[in-house]
């Protein structure tokens, strides 16, 4: 842990730096800063985690093995980061407007899979966006967007 601080501050740990593994750096933080959604109220609820997979596996075109694998590394490399902002770099770095925007609507669906948004929550998705580099008229669409699927999947789940 102090060698990734010494060498955060020496300007030598990248947030865009390559990754061993099946998975590019990118997609490991779109999953990390998924994971940090869900796990930022300190409930992890199985909505949650089943939004969290399905909105990976949708995104990346991966296989449920394949996810499972992505959230395991995510995870491990969440657990080891001194803070979230070497995700949300390699987010900013990695994807065009268009795709962050999509990346921060995915965020505030993982909020919304339980049926509530907590005030924790919130407040990361709101620290986020500029982290993201979006505008807040993105911002606000992205919520927006993200209000709406949640109220069609409430709908698809309770048979109408």
């Amino acid at each position: 842990m102090l060698e990734r601080l010494v060498s955060l501050l020496k300007g030598e740990l990248k947030a865009e730096g390559s990754e061993r593994g099946p998975f590019e750096r990118r997609m490991i933080a779109v999953a990390a800063l998924l994971l940090e959604a869900m796990h930022v109220d300190h409930v992890d609820s199985p909505a949650e985690q089943q939004r969290v997979r399905q909105l990976l596996r949708e995104r990346f075109s991966l296989r449920d093995e394949a996810v499972d694998e992505l959230v395991d590394i995510a995870e491990q490399r969440f657990s080891e980061a001194l803070d979230d902002w070497e995700f949300a770099e390699a987010v900013r770095v990695g994807f065009g407007i268009a795709e962050r925007q999509e990346i921060l609507t995915m965020l505030w669906e993982v909020a919304y899979a339980d049926g509530q948004l907590l005030q924790l929550e919130d407040m990361l998705l709101e620290r986020l966006a500029p982290q993201l580099d979006l505008p807040e008229e993105a911002s606000e669409a992205a919520r927006a967007e993200a209000v709406a699927r949640a109220g069609l999947m409430r709908a698809r789940r309770d048979g109408q």
